[in-house]
């Protein structure tokens, strides 16, 4: 997409000038005149001139929720694709989901479907977005599976908040903590070690690591933050690949205190979208593998292509994922009693408001767990700093009488 300045007259006249987004001066053209302007100058921008500069901005799951429902909406109401397309690019905030509209809007208008249209977007529009879009243009509910799509999404907004404010006071807490050790260690350690210095006497072990730390910060604290650097960076390629991806789950799933929400999260993520994509009438064997990548974990992801398998040689849901150990006994017991009461996307929606309020209690256990958690985590750097401090002055007595 390009960006161009133009000058147009509305019916009455009247002069009007702007910016705009286009690919094309002839697409530019054609925007304008769905606006009741009549372009009489438009100029291509060099986007990297400082007068004007184009930033993709990212799309967020609101954002998407509300541009789902709005399509829902007039689609229901009986306009044509085009038209919705177009009046909701010209109403949405979001400059990337805009453009990201008026590019599938010109693609249905050259023959191409939604679906197809959508899916040179995987940026704005996922594979589990894109998987309900074709189930309602292939079964004729698109208004439905569009405010499906809506409601998967905002349920997961919702989640993630959850997760995202049960860490912000530990994160608080550790930003701080680590900001008081290094003020520490730059201007208070510092000021002790040349009193010690002075008596020639020597200092405890824990002293000893203490004034090591500062005077490695001091000379060398561009080294520190070059292998601090290079251990991140270290780690993110390694999570990148997929065994180093493999193990890091592993390590999510089975860690103390947060393992099991992870796994409560993942699962919750999994029988909403699988739950979903049932609903709209998408197939099994293609909701099982979507839904898996929406879990965000590899183990699980591995565990229902495996499923996956037993169901093309004719087997239940159900069975195979109690096999997997990877999915709770209360979830593989739910699912098969929506599998003999034909009932299974409603089962799955019951799953997953279980686990969402089950996220929600876990959550708050861990926040009023973390804070004495946190107390004590401060308390133990205070103590540590405290005793390396003070513990030569207590020998100073000793050192002054010799």
């Amino acid at each position: 997409m390009s960006a161009f300045q133009y000058t147009a007259r509305d019916q009455q006249g009247n002069l009007s000038s702007g910016h705009i987004t286009g690919r094309t001066e002839a697409e530019v053209r054609q925007i304008l005149r769905h606006k009741n302007l009549f372009a009489t100058i438009v100029k291509e921008i060099n986007t990297g001139s400082p007068g004007f500069s184009m930033r993709r901005k990212k799309v967020k799951l609101t954002d998407m929720v509300v541009m789902s429902r709005q399509l829902a909406t007039l689609v229901r109401a009986g306009l044509s694709l085009v038209e919705c397309l177009y009046d909701i690019a010209e109403q949405t905030e979001n400059p990337t989901l805009a453009e990201a509209l008026r590019q599938v809007r010109l693609d249905i208008m050259t023959g191409c479907t939604l679906t197809e249209s959508m899916c040179k977007h995987p940026a704005v529009f996922n594979e589990n977005y894109l998987a309900l879009v074709q189930a309602g243009e292939t079964g004729g509910t698109l208004e439905q599976t569009l405010e499906t799509a809506a409601i998967q999404l905002d349920q997961e907004a919702e989640l993630r908040e959850k997760v995202k404010g049960a860490f912000v006071y530990p994160a608080l807490v550790m930003i701080s903590s680590f900001g008081v050790v290094i003020f520490m260690l730059v201007f208070i350690v510092p000021v002790f070690a040349k009193v010690y210095d002075q008596f020639h006497s020597k200092l405890p072990a824990i002293t000893l690591l203490l004034v090591s730390l500062s005077h490695l910060i001091l000379t060398c604290w561009w080294g520190v933050a070059l292998a601090g650097a290079f251990t991140l960076f270290l780690i993110r390629k390694g999570i990148a690949t997929r065994k180093g991806r493999r193990i890091y789950d592993t390590i999510k799933l089975k860690m103390p205190l947060l393992g099991n929400l992870n796994r409560k999260i993942a699962v919750a993520r999994f029988t909403q979208t699988l739950g979903g994509m049932v609903k709209a009438g998408v197939p099994l064997l293609q909701a099982l593998m979507v839904a898996s990548q929406t879990s965000g974990n590899t183990i699980l992801q591995e565990a229902v292509s495996k499923v996956a398998g037993f169901i093309k040689d004719g087997s239940t849901l159900s069975a195979p994922l109690e096999q997997s150990r990877q999915f709770p006994l209360m979830m593989t017991r739910m699912v098969a009693a929506g599998e003999l009461s034909g009932n299974l996307d409603a089962m799955l929606e019951e799953v997953t408001h279980f686990y969402n309020r089950d996220i929600e209690y876990t959550v708050n256990k861990l926040t009023k767990l973390m804070e004495p958690l946190m107390t004590m985590f401060v308390g133990g750097i205070v103590l540590f700093i405290l005793l390396a401090l003070y513990m030569p002055v207590f020998n100073l007595t000793h050192v002054l009488r010799r």
